[in-house]
């Protein structure tokens, strides 16, 4: 076998992580997201079965990720927490298009969105609960927080991504109107 060129292969979709915690990449120097190889795992599923809402969806947000890793002329590599956020946009993006398409009553589009939402939320975390993030305010009020920006920190903080952003400012609106 001198000199032959040998082909390893790497199960991608088992996420293997070296001592960073992160997955190494055949194609590439640097490393890769275990989340970020899990997309491009289902985008290439998707492409084989003919799914092509998936496929687009996937595509898309995939796009997005490269987007990210590259803007302001620094490379850089996505890491889950970025996915997740660029995730979270692109939900963002589908709830707001949904809405002006309801108001245009395109039904197409509706229908469109919906099913791209269902794709997207299928790659979130699970969220927080209305009823944990209630508690957690309450808590932080309890320590002594009164103002909106102190306590949407201790959220993050505590949360992580998996906090909704909107249902926190919500929800800490709310405890702040009723003290």
């Amino acid at each position: 076998m001198d000199g032959a060129l040998v082909a390893l292969s790497v199960p991608r979709s088992a996420c293997q992580t070296d001592e960073s915690g992160r997955v190494p990449h055949p194609f590439s120097s640097g490393k890769l997201d275990c989340v970020k190889q899990k997309l491009r795992d289902e985008l290439t599923a998707a492409m084989k079965s003919g799914d092509k809402p998936r496929t687009m969806v996937l595509r898309g947000v995939l796009a997005e990720v490269s987007r990210w890793e590259v803007e302001k002329d620094v490379r850089r590599e996505a890491d889950e927490a970025a996915v997740v956020q660029i995730l979270k946009r692109e939900k963002a993006r589908r709830e707001e298009t949904l809405e002006f398409a309801r108001k245009g009553n395109r039904q197409d589009l509706v229908a469109q969105n919906e099913a791209e939402l269902k794709i997207i939320e299928g790659y979130l975390p699970a969220g927080i609960g209305a009823d944990e993030v209630r508690a957690a305010v309450k808590e932080a009020i309890g320590g002594g927080a009164q103002q909106i920006g102190p306590l949407m920190k201790a959220l993050r903080d505590k949360f992580g991504a998996a906090l909704d952003g909107k249902l926190a400012s919500e929800i800490v609106k709310q405890e702040l109107a009723g003290k």
